[in-house]
């Protein structure tokens, strides 16, 4: 299956996406290079304009000044599937970028496709993992073997109107989300929930008690349609029944929202007046807890692509990047770092929302490591806005949704 879904690929995008290239990696990691004084790193990545100017500008330069031998060729490119199936091709065919700087959730399937190395394997391996945080670096773990490292990461917190609050005679938030679904209701406020995402939805639907895999993430079956789980989605539809269609970062702002839950770019993107504006209205705190899950993981690792023409410098570069320094160059736009012992409020004290943020990844959770995720994400948005749109029962909605996840998860055993 895997080389047939190679062939589709490298036929209908290998042309748009040629590069010359003089070396070209062989098997067993041996490699042929260019005669030339130093070796070249392509690097993709998906920065925003902010963040790739310090990383061009900043980051890079570092790097080159601390290793003389290597040169970095950074290219921006715009975040989508079409990046995706691109780097899939380019690396089957061994070309270039040599390094890549992707989603977490596509870690899984770049790993299942073969198209990645896997870091594990490199000697001095343990050394940097030891000064990694734990829960960013699980999500390069795949099949017992890690594929990269974090090179930031998010979540999201709860971000609540100080006034409606008050209003409602709460000195602090609600423990849970169960206490949040009274508060909503008997005050008719309403919640910035607005989208059916894994994303956007995961981390109400855990909150309320709900399941979506089984702990081996082998099937739905039993899990999604269960009693808990039903009973998790019919509160959901209630939540999103208290939801509202207008702008969410105003609204929360306004008051016309009680609540809303985002990641760091809600405040990182923001004028310096318009950030006072926020915090003089609103404050966050780490995402409630349920059974030890508070919101969902974000973030973007970088890897190594099996396209890569030398592999001694594509290593030296992203364990590099998996230390303090560049790291906290890059945080100076909101990126929150992945290396322990960075202590985030005294490194950057006109940041501080980051605090409740860097709570929050303490009981952030992955999305399930499977290759084929976005066909499984697929599956529960289907049904999941089919159930809140009233157009299907509840528990037939999510017996059908884990019927077909069952399907998709057979083919996952393949890998």
């Amino acid at each position: 299956m895997n080389s047939r879904l190679l062939a589709i690929v490298i036929t209908g995008l290998l042309i748009i996406s040629g590069c010359n290239n003089q070396s070209i990696m062989e098997g067993n990691h041996s490699l042929q290079k260019a005669d030339k004084k130093k070796e070249e790193i392509i690097v993709w990545h998906t920065y925003s304009e902010e963040e790739t100017k310090v990383f061009e500008n900043e980051v890079i330069p570092l790097f080159e000044k601390q290793h003389p031998d290597i040169d970095i060729k950074p290219v921006r490119q715009p975040y989508g599937e079409q990046l995706k199936w691109t780097l899939l091709a380019r690396a089957s065919a061994k070309k270039p970028p040599d390094v890549v700087r992707m989603d977490i959730s596509w870690v899984p399937f770049f790993a299942k496709m073969g198209q990645i190395y896997s870091v594990s394997d490199f000697k001095d391996f343990n050394h940097v993992k030891k000064g990694l945080l734990e829960v960013p670096l699980k999500s390069n773990l795949f099949n017992g073997k890690y594929y990269g490292f974090p090179l930031n990461t998010n979540t999201k917190v709860a971000i609540y109107n100080r006034d409606l609050l008050k209003d409602a005679g709460y000195t602090k938030p609600p423990d849970n989300i169960d206490e949040l679904l009274d508060l909503i209701l008997k005050n008719h406020y309403r919640i910035g929930l607005t989208g059916y995402t894994a994303w956007e939805t995961l981390p109400y639907f855990y909150g309320f008690g709900g399941t979506l895999l089984s702990p081996d993430f082998k099937t739905a079956n039993g899990y999604l349609n269960s009693p808990k789980s039903i009973q998790a989605v019919e509160k959901l539809r209630i939540l999103f029944n208290a939801s509202g269609n207008s702008d969410t970062w105003q609204g929360i702002i306004d008051g016309k929202y009680l609540m809303i839950d985002e990641g760091p770019w809600f405040y990182s993107v923001q004028t310096p007046q318009k950030l006072k504006e926020i915090m003089k209205n609103t404050f966050s705190v780490p995402f409630p807890v349920t059974n030890g899950k508070g919101s969902v993981l974000g973030g973007e690792n970088l890897v190594i692509m099996k396209g890569a023409r030398n592999l001694k410098a594509s290593w030296i570069f992203v364990k590099w990047m998996a230390t303090s320094e560049p790291q906290k160059l890059l945080m100076k736009t909101g990126l929150m770092p992945t290396v322990k012992g960075m202590n985030i409020k005294e490194s950057s004290k006109e940041l501080g929302y980051f605090e409740s943020y860097s709570e929050g990844l303490n009981h952030s959770f992955s999305l399930p490591p499977l290759a084929n995720w976005a066909q499984i994400e697929e599956i529960y948005i289907k049904y999941l806005k089919m159930i809140i749109l009233e157009r299907i029962d509840v528990k037939e909605g999510l017996t059908l949704a884990a019927k077909e996840m069952d399907t998709q998860l057979l083919k996952e055993k393949g890998r």
